[in-house]
C-alpha cells in the first residue's frame, strides 16, 4: 500500500490538489504498466503463432520430400519392369507405361516445388524475433530455407534431376501426333527413348534421387523437432494451431445444412448435395468432358443417396451402395462427319455405364460411412467441410448454398 504523508503546513486545498496529482500519476503508471504487460503478452503470442506457422512449413516440406521419394520408387519400378519386358512392351498394362513415361517426361513448364509464402512472411517479420532469448530458432529457420532454395535450384539445373523429355519436346510430340486427340503413343516413345544415353543416365540415378529426397526429409524433420523443443511447442498444440488457422465459421445444426449445396471443382467437376428434413441426402457429381474430336462437352453424372445427421460440428453421411446411378449426356457436343469413328471409339472405351455404376457402387461400399467436420458462415450460405486430416494436414472444401433452381430436378444457378 502506498502511504502519502503531507506537510502539516499545507492548507486543505493544497492537500487536495497534491492528492489529486499523486493519484493521477499512480493511475498513469498503472495504466502504462498494464498496457506494457498486455503488449508484451501479445508480442509473445505473435511470436509463438509465427513460430508454429514456419514449423508447419517445415513439416509440409518433409511430407513433400517423402512423397517425392515414394513417387520416384514407383516410377523406377515401372520402368525397370518395362526394360525387362521390352520384347512384350506393346502388351504391357497402360498404367505401367504411363509410370515409365513419368520417369522420363516433364509435363509442365512450372517448377513450383514448394510454397514460399511462409518464407516470405518469415523474411519480412524479423522484428518479431527481436526479443527472443534463443537465436537458435532463427538460425534453424534460415538454414532450412537456405537448404530448400539450394535443392530447388539443383532440381531445376542439375542433370541428375532433369527429365530427358523436356516440356517443349513433349508438347511438340503431341503436335506431331497422328491421332485426332493429339495423344502420344507411349510404346513408340519408350522404344525410341530407352536407347538414348541421357535416358539411361536418368534411370541409373533414380536410387540416388530417392535417397537424397529422404535425406532432406530427415534433415528437415530434425530441424522441426529442434525448433519445437526450443519453443516448447507440443505436437498437440501444433495440430490445434493448424486446425484453428485453417478453419473458421460457426458450428452447425441440422437446420443450417438442410437444402441444396454446390461446389465447383476447377471447371471440370461439379458437386451437388441435398440434405432433406427426413434425414435422407443425395449427392450428385457432374463431370465435364471436352475432347479434341468434338466441340462442346459430354456430361457424365453420378448420383447416390443415403442417410445423414449432425452431431456437434460433424456431418455423418451413411451411403447406400444400391442407390448408385450413372448417366451420360452427349446432346451438347457436335463433330465433323470424318470424326465420327474417333468419337464412337472414345465413347466405347471410356463410357461403359454398367461398368461405371459398378465402380461407383464398390467405391461407396468401401467408404460406406463418411464423416466431415463442418462449419458455416454468418449468412449460412457457405459451408466449410473438412474432407481429410492426416499428419496434422487439413484439407477443406467449400460449398455454396443453391438459392435459385434445383440441382437434382432441373438446373441450378
Amino acid at each position: 500500500m502506498i502511504n502519502f504523508k503531507f506537510n502539516k503546513h499545507l492548507n486543505p486545498w493544497g492537500k487536495g490538489f497534491l492528492t489529486s496529482v499523486l493519484g493521477t500519476t499512480v493511475s498513469i503508471l498503472l495504466t502504462f504498466g498494464t498496457s506494457a504487460l498486455v503488449d508484451s503478452k501479445m508480442q509473445a503470442d505473435v511470436q509463438r503463432q509465427t513460430a508454429m506457422m514456419v514449423i508447419h512449413d517445415i513439416d509440409m516440406c518433409v511430407k513433400k520430400m517423402e512423397e517425392m521419394a515414394k513417387d520416384e520408387e514407383t516410377c523406377n519400378d515401372a520402368i525397370q519392369y518395362v526394360l525387362a519386358h521390352l520384347d512384350q512392351i506393346a502388351s504391357l498394362p497402360e498404367d505401367t507405361l504411363e509410370l515409365a513415361m513419368d520417369m522420363l517426361t516433364e509435363y509442365s513448364s512450372e517448377h513450383n516445388y514448394f510454397d514460399d509464402a511462409k518464407e516470405n512472411i518469415f523474411k519480412s517479420s524479423q522484428d518479431i524475433w527481436g526479443n527472443l532469448d534463443n537465436m537458435a530458432f532463427i538460425d534453424n529457420m534460415e538454414r532450412f530455407y537456405r537448404e530448400r532454395r539450394e535443392l530447388v535450384n539443383a532440381m531445376k539445373t542439375d542433370p541428375v534431376f532433369l527429365h530427358p523429355i523436356s516440356y517443349q519436346e513433349y508438347f511438340q510430340m503431341r503436335i506431331n501426333a497422328t491421332s485426332s486427340d493429339y495423344s502420344v503413343d507411349p510404346v513408340a516413345i519408350l522404344k525410341e527413348k530407352l536407347r538414348e544415353p541421357r535416358v539411361k543416365y536418368r534411370i541409373d540415378f533414380s536410387a540416388n534421387r530417392t535417397r537424397l529426397y529422404r535425406q532432406y526429409a530427415q534433415m528437415w524433420r530434425d530441424i522441426s523437432d529442434r525448433n519445437k523443443f526450443i519453443m516448447n511447442i507440443s505436437d498437440e498444440e501444433l495440430a490445434e494451431y493448424i486446425k484453428s488457422s485453417q478453419r473458421s465459421g460457426s458450428s452447425v445444426s441440422k437446420r443450417d445444412l438442410t437444402g441444396q449445396w454446390e461446389r465447383k471443382s476447377d471447371g471440370i467437376v461439379d458437386h451437388y448435395y441435398e440434405f432433406l428434413d427426413n434425414d435422407s441426402f443425395r449427392k450428385k457429381q457432374v463431370q465435364h468432358i471436352p475432347y479434341p474430336a468434338w466441340t462442346g462437352e459430354i456430361y457424365l453424372t453420378s448420383i447416390y443417396a443415403g442417410k445423414w445427421r449432425v452431431k456437434d460440428d460433424t456431418l455423418f453421411m451413411e451411403c447406400n451402395p444400391n442407390s448408385a446411378e450413372v448417366h451420360i449426356d452427349t446432346t451438347h457436343i457436335s463433330y465433323r462427319p470424318e470424326m465420327r469413328d474417333s468419337v464412337r471409339n472414345m465413347m466405347a472405351k471410356y463410357f461403359d455405364l454398367k461398368k461405371s455404376r459398378e465402380v461407383l457402387r464398390k467405391a461407396i461400399e468401401n467408404d460406406l460411412a463418411d464423416t466431415f467436420p463442418v462449419t458455416t458462415n454468418k449468412a449460412n450460405d457457405k459451408i466449410e467441410m473438412v474432407v481429410s486430416r492426416s499428419e496434422a494436414v487439413i484439407k477443406t472444401q467449400y460449398l455454396k448454398r443453391i438459392k435459385d433452381g434445383d440441382a437434382f430436378n432441373g438446373s441450378s444457378k
